[in-house]
């Protein structure tokens, strides 16, 4: 079994934090360590630095060198400073990996989310092993859905699988997110099924026959990428060949994959937090009174709000706010509506647009 951390995306929607050139997952958002940090550390407890890998962008190997000094740097999948959602960056891994180990499992962690208790974690994956090298199916990952999530597909399941030790079922069919709450509602209270949520496990030469199928253009590219690698000139041609390429998420292939009938879901058996957005990291450690206080906070009478500090020498005093979202970066102080947060990329067009963009 191989383990890919991907590492390499942009998290935007937690600016001032996240940037561009430090994004949210080399950032300590919640407590002292970044969730990049929490990821390797709970890895590195059942498992050999040799056997982990890293995807992640050119510009990030810095933070990733620093973070996790166990990963040897021959483990270091880079993709090229391009963005280009998911499903090329992932593929230029997969490929790569399918070079190295086409018949070794691979399971796919994403950095940028935080999982609690971690034993937990690691019994899931070793169930998704146990799973993968009996049945030989596509694994992903999913969570009992209670209310509507609207930045959530949705997978319906059929029967059960056991033997594993973790909850897991045949998918019988993928739903992509639906377009209102009432329609995500519906399909929640009259199926069984569960939130889709990326914890994927297969075999990386079966990955990359699946873009050969159903994203046929991605692969041409990641052919061509294949025969510049370890020739002379080989990061020029890859950039060149990568920006060429669409952009897309892994769902464009993976989709395809499940409600086959031999892809399986694991229920995951632990507390998994996308820290990527500000309210998800209040929900995550919210008090009694609906806030998340991080750094030098003095709040009376304030509810449902977050307040951030990094300066632990100026004291943020705030009295009778009720749900927002106050920010205080190195050189940036965001002050945003809980209800208007969704404003945060209207804010970064400004920035993008003038003369400000240093502080994107």
């Amino acid at each position: 079994m191989k383990i890919l951390i991907v590492a390499g995306g942009q998290g935007a929607k937690l600016w001032p934090y996240s940037r561009q050139n430090k994004p949210k997952q080399f950032q300590p958002i919640i407590g002292d360590k970044s969730s990049y940090q929490f990821a390797v550390e709970t890895l590195l407890a059942e498992f050999i630095a040799e056997d982990i890998f890293i995807s992640t962008k050119q510009k990030f190997i810095k933070y990733v060198s620093e973070q996790s000094p166990q990963i040897p740097l021959k483990n270091y999948i880079v993709e090229p400073d391009i963005a280009l959602d998911r499903g090329p960056g992932e593929g230029l891994a997969f490929l790569r990996l399918a070079m190295l180990f086409p018949d070794e499992p691979v399971f796919y962690v994403q950095a940028d989310m935080v999982r609690e208790p971690g034993e937990k974690f690691i019994e899931m994956i070793r169930a998704a092993e146990k799973i993968v090298t009996e049945r030989g199916c596509y694994i992903t990952g999913g969570v009992k859905a209670t209310e509507p999530n609207m930045g959530a597909d949705y997978l319906e399941l059929g029967e059960a699988v056991d033997g594993s030790g973790v909850e897991a079922y045949v998918i019988d069919k993928f739903h992509y997110r639906k377009g209102t709450v009432r329609e995500t509602r519906e399909l929640i209270e009259n199926f069984r099924v569960v939130a889709h949520w990326n914890h994927l496990c297969w075999y990386p030469s079966k990955i990359i026959e699946a873009y050969k199928q159903y994203r046929p253009d991605w692969y041409d590219a990641l052919m061509r990428i294949q025969d510049a690698m370890d020739k002379p000139g080989e990061q020029e041609a890859i950039r060149e060949i990568y920006e060429t390429m669409d952009k897309g998420p892994t769902e464009d292939v993976t989709k395809h994959l499940m409600g086959t009938g031999e892809a399986v879901a694991m229920l995951l058996p632990f507390r998994n937090t996308d820290v990527g957005t500000w309210e998800s990291v209040r929900e995550f450690s919210e008090d009694e009174s609906g806030n998340h206080l991080d750094g030098n906070i003095l709040a009376i009478n304030t509810r449902g709000t977050l307040i951030k500090s990094r300066h632990d020498s100026k004291l943020i005093a705030v009295a009778g706010l009720k749900d927002m979202i106050v920010v205080d970066s190195e050189d940036v102080l965001m002050i945003v509506p809980r209800e208007d947060v969704d404003k945060i990329k209207e804010i970064q067009a400004e920035l993008l647009s003038g003369e400000q963009n240093s502080f994107l």
